[in-house]
């Protein structure tokens, strides 16, 4: 007689596995449980696993639950029992060893708190550390396993051995079909920080709204995670991980996406992404072309080392855009420069959710003009430099009232000094809606740079208007009523904001049409219709 089967789970409480005799694929097969020869309970095992049809187990129902109605004593080492009630033959994977509680409660705890203080000589504490580095190392390597889904494939593999020879070892890991997801950034986001943190949080979203679990590891594997797991992100950093290779090797094959953020981490990773994760599909999230930012700035500050390293970057971050499965670029501007050097097909404009949250100030409410930046983006710190020391004495001579208020994080002491009268330095704000219920409009005023300015979507998106260069509005494609307030020159940006500063109807019109601007070029559907072509989905995701 045959008997096919596993044991699953066994612990101090309960059993569970699947029993099937192929021969009678119809019946039930009737199980006793024992422990050091005392029985612990009986069961059929009747239940339905939906892994078990799709393995071609019978009709699936075959699987077996009980509960210990008082438990086995959690200090003592059991050997579990499951066995066929009618002749005694054991279940496949049964004895199983239970071993004593290892539970590591407050009493445990102290107790090798006190075993590891004891030590006082070298040979006292080479042991406990060389036990203590040994133990990290397999517990985060079962960690790794576990998170992974590299048990529930075993554990998938061991039925497709089982079923059917027609059974694909590749069918759906038990309770796991969500395909796995990893993002590799330089540091875990912080949305107060900077546009890449708040565009690499909401793709990862979008990932998960189309099917994926997602994994985050930072390249720096610093940091609290704390705020990407409360989105149901699993974040991968010290102490469990050392780094992205360690990470990659301990998962090996675990990944059907991987999505490397940033140039940085392209050249860093591709190539031992390929090699771990032969199954993934490699997105390459350029955030901007660091090239054009670097090309432009060597222009402005007439610097030939800066041009010719902004060449060899170009040859770099091309080559690793040709190496991805797909690209992903947040402006129309950079996707038609790749399309020069790479299959236009694998490239993907896809821009970040920004929420239209207008400002319920009213315009007599409001007064002055804000330049919102990171101040450890070089772009930026320029850029307010121009604007209060050119830009801004422009105004003032045709309207001394108009305020300049300078926000952001990283702020250096030679833009602190600027302060005065008219220009007020705020630094790092906490809560950007009241300093948007303080102002009539933005500027951006960058001589160069690249890739999409957050502090222009955030303006619009709060029913400012913003006032850009032709660097600033680079990629958005604005509607006409925005293009009108595109400047080139310091006067033209001038002329603008007292434009706006002062006409009241103008402001409103140009507010409206800023609000419309967001809620279609950054909403979910179209954030989410761009990664599902680059992740190569099918349509109805």
């Amino acid at each position: 007689m045959t008997l096919r089967g596993d044991v699953d789970i066994a612990s101090h409480d309960i059993v569970e596995g699947w029993a099937w005799d192929p021969d009678r694929p119809d019946a039930s097969v009737s199980l006793v449980v024992l422990a050091g020869g005392a029985v612990l309970g009986r069961c059929l095992a009747n239940r339905f696993r939906h892994d078990l049809l799709e393995a071609g187990i019978g009709d699936g129902r075959h699987a077996f639950v009980l509960q210990f109605r008082n438990g086995l004593s959690r200090g003592e080492r059991h050997a579990i029992e499951v066995r066929r009630e009618e002749d005694g033959l054991f279940v496949p994977g049964s004895p199983k060893v239970v071993e004593a509680s290892l539970a590591f409660d407050k009493a445990a705890a102290d107790h090798f708190a006190r075993i590891l203080s004891a030590a006082e000589t070298d040979e006292e504490f080479e042991p406990r550390l060389a036990f203590l580095l040994d133990q990290t190392e397999k517990l985060r390597a079962r960690y790794s396993r576990r998170s992974s889904g590299l048990a529930a494939r075993e554990r998938r593999r061991r039925l497709a051995r089982q079923g059917p020879a027609e059974i694909s070892a590749n069918m759906p890991a038990p309770g796991a079909s969500r395909p796995l997801a990893l993002v590799i950034d330089d540091r875990l986001p912080d949305l107060a920080r900077d546009a890449g943190s708040k565009a690499i949080v909401s793709h990862i979203q979008s990932l998960q709204r189309l099917g994926f679990d997602v994994s985050f590891a930072p390249a720096d594997m610093a940091g609290d995670g704390r705020a990407l797991e409360a989105l149901g992100v699993d974040c991968h950093a010290k102490p469990w991980v050392n780094s992205v290779e360690e990470l990659l090797e301990r998962r090996r094959g675990a990944y059907q996406l991987v999505y490397l953020h940033r140039f940085s981490n392209a050249y860093c990773y591709l190539s031992l992404v390929r090699r771990l994760q032969p199954r993934a599909r490699v997105i390459y999230g350029v955030a901007d072309l660091h090239h054009l930012r670097l090309a432009r700035e060597a222009a402005v500050e007439q610097r030939d080392d800066l041009a010719r390293h902004s060449e060899w970057l170009k040859r770099q971050e091309l080559w690793f855009a040709a190496q991805a499965d797909a690209v992903v670029t947040h402006s129309s501007a950079e996707r038609d420069i790749l399309r020069r050097h790479i299959p236009p097909g694998n490239i993907f404009v896809a821009p970040w959710v920004v929420a239209p949250k207008p400002t319920a100030a009213r315009f007599d409410q409001r007064k002055g003009v804000c330049f919102l930046a990171y101040f450890g983006h070089r772009p930026n710190v320029d850029a307010a430099q121009w604007l209060i020391q050119t830009i801004m004495p422009q105004v003032w001579a045709v309207d001394p009232g108009v305020v300049c208020y300078l926000a952001g994080r990283d702020m250096p002491n030679h833009l602190r000094r600027l302060a005065s009268d008219r220009v007020v330095v705020l630094g790092a704000v906490a809560d950007l809606s009241e300093l948007f219920d303080r102002v009539r409009l933005t500027v951006a005023p960058l001589v160069f740079g690249a890739g999409i300015k957050g502090k222009v979507l955030d303006s619009l998106a709060a029913g400012l208007p913003c006032v850009c260069t032709l660097i600033a509005a680079e990629g958005l494609d604005f509607p006409d009523p925005l293009v009108r307030f595109v400047g080139k020159t310091a006067p033209e940006l001038a002329q603008a904001i007292v434009a706006l500063h002062n006409d009241e109807k103008l402001n409103a019109e140009t507010a409206a049409a800023g609000l419309d601007f967001i809620r279609a070029f950054a909403s979910e559907k179209r954030v989410d219709a761009a990664l599902a072509r680059a992740a190569d989905l099918p349509p109805d995701k």
